[in-house]
């Protein structure tokens, strides 16, 4: 009787620690609004993908001569890997557009993809990074971790519907 006593107590000690664990595995990433430069800056995996990429004219051209309220909201994870990746060309896409008329949103993610505020349970996020685009207020589409082709030519069809 005293060992299966002990084998129960064990076990809650391990879910506590396993628990414990992975809020303290949380704490460790960024979680909330913040800005690209503040990205670069504080996240150097990030960082180490700003030049991964430089767009053409071509491909920037139809984003650079948008009109109206366009907000782009972008979810991501510091912890995932394709975040690390493709923020990065978001930011150097935006950098490279310079349109007024473009405001970008970054919102980082803990590792269950959600935030104290509930603002990926209120907007569904399911993957990492999750790119929302807004015109006028109205959502457009979304962009679920890596483009099709490139984030500009993929974020201007959004705007052929």
């Amino acid at each position: 009787m005293k060992i299966t006593h002990f084998f129960k107590i064990a076990l809650i000690f391990c879910c506590f620690l396993i628990s414990n664990n992975s809020h303290a595995e949380d704490s460790k990433y960024y979680v909330g609004e913040i800005s690209a430069p503040d990205i670069l800056s504080s996240f150097p995996t990030f960082a180490s993908h700003i030049d991964d990429v430089s767009y053409n004219d071509a491909q920037l051209n139809k984003l650079a001569n948008l009109t109206g309220d366009i907000q782009i909201k972008v979810f991501f994870g510091q912890w995932c890997h394709d975040s690390a990746r493709e923020v990065p060309r978001i930011i150097t896409m935006l950098n490279q557009v310079n349109n007024a008329n473009i405001n970008a949103w970054f919102y980082g993610l803990d590792t269950s993809k959600s935030d104290p505020l509930m603002l990926a349970q209120k907007h569904d996020i399911k993957k990492t990074p999750t790119i929302i685009v807004y015109q006028n207020g109205v959502e457009l589409g979304r962009i679920l971790e890596f483009p099709e082709l490139d984030w500009p030519t993929d974020i201007s069809r959004l705007f052929e519907s």
